[in-house]
């Protein structure tokens, strides 16, 4: 039987480092998909099994926490493994270490939608080819980021070819690149992110337009407490709900 634990190595490439020569968001939630991807194919569920099965996944819920980012050219490596499905879900964990220490770790929460319906399908996987970790798991698990009341519009994205994935879909991590464009230039100069987690309510298309909205802390500051969600233009659907924690 394969391992539960799958282990990857990263190098901080030029493309993923940040204004601050750091790794940033958009580039460490790559090396999670990434790894993501490659383990599920090793596992019998990846994108070719799942095209044979006329399915896909989409991510649904996601929550990351960092303790600090590496530099350019350094090394990290990342360990994920599947939690047991719970009814219609299906559940991977992350941990980040450099240099042997844990610097993050991230929940993720996945269904499985049929092809052609777009309903949502059980993955009902056996058992020993998900291969699910039993001795550990994170403390928490990706929930539902809690609404507020005082949105206010600060940008408009309009999905380009760029933001596709191989199903035709916005990449998962796009969503996260619109809202790093959404915020000031300030606070990527002097914000350190310590918790980024997303919620995916609604497919977006090619050509949508997409307002991204923002809310501010209970007492009606921007710091580095911030929520944002993603509207799509056309019919008021929301798209994403997300938020951010840094200091």
């Amino acid at each position: 039987m394969k391992e539960a634990i799958y282990k990857k190595t990263y190098q901080v490439s030029i493309n993923s480092v940040n204004i601050n020569k750091k790794l940033g968001l958009y580039g460490i939630l790559g090396y999670l998909q990434d790894i993501a991807t490659v383990h599920a194919e090793e596992m019998g569920f990846g994108l070719e099994d799942m095209i044979r099965d006329q399915s896909f996944w989409v991510l649904v819920r996601q929550k990351l926490r960092m303790t600090r980012f590496p530099g350019w050219n350094e090394k990290l490596e990342i360990q994920t493994w599947s939690r047991e499905p719970q009814g219609m879900y299906a559940f991977r964990d992350f941990e980040i270490f450099q240099d042997g220490e844990k610097i993050g770790d991230c929940s993720t929460v996945w269904m499985i939608l049929d092809g052609k319906t777009r309903k949502v399908k059980k993955p009902d996987f056996p058992l020993e080819r998900i291969n699910p970790r039993t001795d550990y798991q994170l403390d928490y698990i990706a929930h539902k980021v809690e609404p507020r009341e005082n949105f206010e519009k600060v940008n408009t994205i309009v999905v380009r070819n760029s933001d596709l994935d191989l199903n035709m879909h916005v990449n998962n991590t796009k969503y996260s690149q619109w809202i790093l464009d959404s915020i000031p230039i300030e606070l990527h100069k002097t914000a350190k992110l310590n918790e980024f987690e997303i919620n995916f309510m609604a497919e977006t298309h090619l050509g949508d337009d997409i307002d991204i909205y923002r809310a501010r802390n209970e007492e009606g500051e921007l710091n580095h407490d911030i929520v944002y969600k993603g509207v799509r233009h056309s019919d008021g659907k929301s798209c994403f709900l997300a938020k951010i924690l840094a200091n």
